[in-house]
């Protein structure tokens, strides 16, 4: 069984870079919502800034959890899916295309935090 990194006091950086991400996706939905003048589509894209907060506070508290190589490997994928959504969201126009975006992009979080959290 591995050991928990908060025995020696180390965060894990890969897993500080997710929790960085999901903060960034949480900031670009932020910024999509002070442009959204239509109701519907503003609460929306609140959903999904809760649903990533979530997300942010299950990595938070996962910080200083041990991973192993495939694990940082899924890690360093979702990463980079982040950076492409974050990208996406500047131009989507949408909303559903910024809910699908979104919501395939959380898909990717849980996987990889349920398999974090098994190690």
């Amino acid at each position: 069984m591995s050991e928990n990194i908060a025995d020696s006091g180390q965060m894990n950086d890969g897993i500080r870079q997710l929790n960085q991400s999901l903060i960034a996706q949480h900031r670009a939905l932020s910024r999509k919502l002070g442009k959204t003048t239509d109701m519907a589509s503003a609460q929306a894209i609140l959903l999904e800034m809760q649903e990533i907060n979530f997300r942010v506070m299950i990595s938070g508290s996962l910080l200083f959890k041990q991973t192993t190589a495939a694990i940082d490997v899924r890690i360093q994928g979702v990463i980079e899916a982040s950076n492409e959504l974050e990208k996406s969201l500047k131009q989507l126009r949408r909303i559903n295309d910024i809910l699908q975006a979104t919501s395939k992009f959380l898909g990717l979080v849980d996987k990889v935090l349920d398999a974090i959290k098994l190690v």
